[in-house]
């Protein structure tokens, strides 16, 4: 069993939400990959949808994150998020303003025009904003759907080419209609299909860790977060108890409780795992 084909591809920007737009759109059943935001928009043909995430930096700047320009027509529909609305609209022809204090926070939105992306949603409703520089003058083409009292433009689309942006972020709890902006995208705009059941992903990961271990042991270094015990875990789970071996070591540089926290943890999974006491080593 492999993962099936991304329908939709984040291109990070180097915003702090990209792995969580990732994780959004996978929750709404659609498979999807992250990106450095240079991807070529060739090695993209074939995806349903494009986000471009959002970022701290400017289009101004020197060595900004920028793409691949071909990407805005390529065909496939494009979300620009934050940054990524300011980077369209700059390409495009449109103008964006630096921001002297920048707005982070919560913001009313009010709708002027919702088309797809704000179907079905309230005219007024929360968002939560974290810029600085605004789109102030909308590129050739495009028509504003919805505004803050202190973002002009705070979400803009050119329906004809499938190109969108948002400048608060969908992704966050915040944002209280998020979600539904996103699924608009996915599956009013993109036309994706729902492909992707997080609850199959660990028989997929474990029938991958089989054929990659072979007939080998594996050996962890476990810390009891949460990356190290899924992994550990999993690899139980895929091999057996004769064959995986975890240690956590503990340096007497630990947090108060944290050993017995971690011992705890793992007690189920006994026979391999035990904890190293290294005190004397490190003290």
């Amino acid at each position: 069993m492999s993962a099936p084909e991304p329908q939709i591809t984040v291109l990070d920007a180097g915003g702090q939400y990209c792995h969580l737009i990732s994780r959004k759109v996978r929750d709404l059943g659609v498979y999807c990959e992250v990106r450095p935001s240079e991807t070529p928009a060739a090695s993209l043909r074939g995806r349903r949808g494009v986000i471009l995430s959002g970022g701290p930096a400017s289009v101004y700047e020197e060595g900004s994150p920028q793409i691949d320009r071909a990407l805005l027509s390529l065909g496939a529909p494009v979300l620009g998020i934050c940054y990524g609305q300011q980077l369209m609209a700059h390409l495009l022809g449109g103008r964006v303003e630096r921001g002297q204090e920048g707005e982070f926070g919560l913001a009313e939105l009010e709708v002027d025009a919702p088309g797809l992306l704000l179907a079905d949603l309230p005219p007024r409703q929360q968002v939560w904003m974290s810029h600085r520089d605004t789109v102030s003058v909308l590129p050739p083409g495009f028509q504003r759907l919805a505004h803050t009292s202190s973002c002009t433009v705070a979400a803009m689309a050119h329906a004809g080419n499938q190109l969108y942006g948002v400048q608060f972020h969908p992704e966050v709890a915040h944002t209280r209609h998020g979600t539904q902006i996103l699924s608009n995208f996915l599956f009013r705009i993109c036309g994706c299909r729902r492909d992707w059941n997080p609850a199959g992903r660990a028989a997929m990961l474990e029938e991958g860790i089989r054929e990659t271990a072979g007939e080998r042991k594996v050996f962890f270094f476990v810390s009891g977060g949460v990356d190290s015990t899924v992994a550990f875990t999993l690899c139980l789970r895929a091999l057996g108890p004769g064959r995986v071996r975890g240690v956590y070591v503990d340096t007497g540089l630990m947090r108060e409780g944290e050993t017995e926290f971690v011992r705890g943890i793992f007690q189920p999974h006994s026979g391999a795992f035990a904890v190293l006491d290294a005190q004397e080593r490190f003290l």
